[in-house]
């Protein structure tokens, strides 16, 4: 009796194995159906988000002051050299500028990397 129901095991654990494997790989496959309408509804989405981008810009903008960068604490024209003095009593990092104008800015050690401005 139990040399006949082997056979008959078998062949229903196949049968359940390959409609299984049937089952997998369809739930693997691409809709075509469905794909369209999530590219349209995503790229509805990607177009909603950049206008929103584009007012938030451009109220920022709006709101922003203009930069001033012709003050004195910024003089025009590029850098002729730098210099960085330290162990002194007032370590300075100097900033020689091509105009004439020199820019002082004292620094500190602070945890083992040196600030200055």
């Amino acid at each position: 009796m139990v040399l006949s129901s082997a056979p008959a095991v078998r062949s229903m654990a196949i049968a359940c194995s390959a409609v299984m494997a049937a089952s997998l790989i369809g739930a693997c496959q691409q809709r075509s159906e469905v794909q369209p309408t999530t590219d349209i509804s995503r790229d509805a989405q990607i177009t909603k988000l950049k206008t929103r981008l584009d007012q938030l810009e451009r109220r920022v903008s709006e709101s922003m002051p203009e930069a001033d960068d012709s003050g004195e604490r910024v003089p025009p024209g590029p850098i002729q050299s730098i210099t960085f003095r330290s162990g002194t009593a007032d370590d300075r990092l100097r900033i020689y500028w091509e105009d004439g104008k020199v820019s002082s800015l004292p620094c500190t050690l602070e945890q083992g990397t040196w600030a200055c401005g």
